[in-house]
């Protein structure tokens, strides 16, 4: 895991970083927002999503987990699950299934899955990301990114404790 430098807020960039994303899990209202920039077939996404989202179980009241689309080219697989995932109503258990292999389509009609990857890859390159996973993690007064997974749940629960002083279980 490493941390990025502190992103500013000085461009709009950044204020629509959640503006009107689905999936979110979690209330949009939360102090504390996570944006996954997400590869399907990212081996250190699949080891750190999981970290995130027990982080989101335990501070139900307190954060918000927002899922971007970022399909790497070294994973040629990873666009069309990409847009599957963008138009799929569980963005979690789709998610999993896709990891277990399974034939899984879209579920949500008249979606328009590869735009919304392609949106999202724009927007992260936008944001000068390159790879996965990457998480964009803010309150009302601070911002950071983080590249890479986190070892353990316990060092990412501690880290965003200490930096965005939230007491976070």
């Amino acid at each position: 895991m490493i941390l990025i430098t502190t992103l500013l807020q000085t461009d709009n960039i950044l204020s629509k970083i959640v503006e009107n994303r689905k999936p979110i899990l979690g209330n949009e209202k939360a102090s504390l927002k996570i944006v996954i920039f997400d590869d399907p077939d990212c081996p250190f996404c699949r080891k750190a999503i999981p970290f995130f989202k027990q982080l989101y179980e335990n501070n139900q009241d307190k954060v918000a987990i927002y899922i971007r689309y970022f399909p790497l080219d070294i994973h040629p697989d990873a666009k069309r699950k990409s847009t599957i995932l963008a138009c799929s109503k569980d963005y979690f258990k789709t998610k999993e299934l896709l990891i277990q292999g399974k034939d899984v389509k879209s579920d949500i009609k008249d979606c328009n899955g590869e735009k919304i990857v392609q949106e999202d890859l724009e927007y992260g390159y936008n944001l000068g990301i390159r790879g996965t996973p990457t998480f964009i993690i803010f309150t009302e007064k601070d911002t950071v990114g983080i590249s890479g997974a986190p070892p353990d749940y316990e060092t990412i629960r501690k880290t965003l404790s200490e930096r965005f002083k939230i007491e976070l279980k």
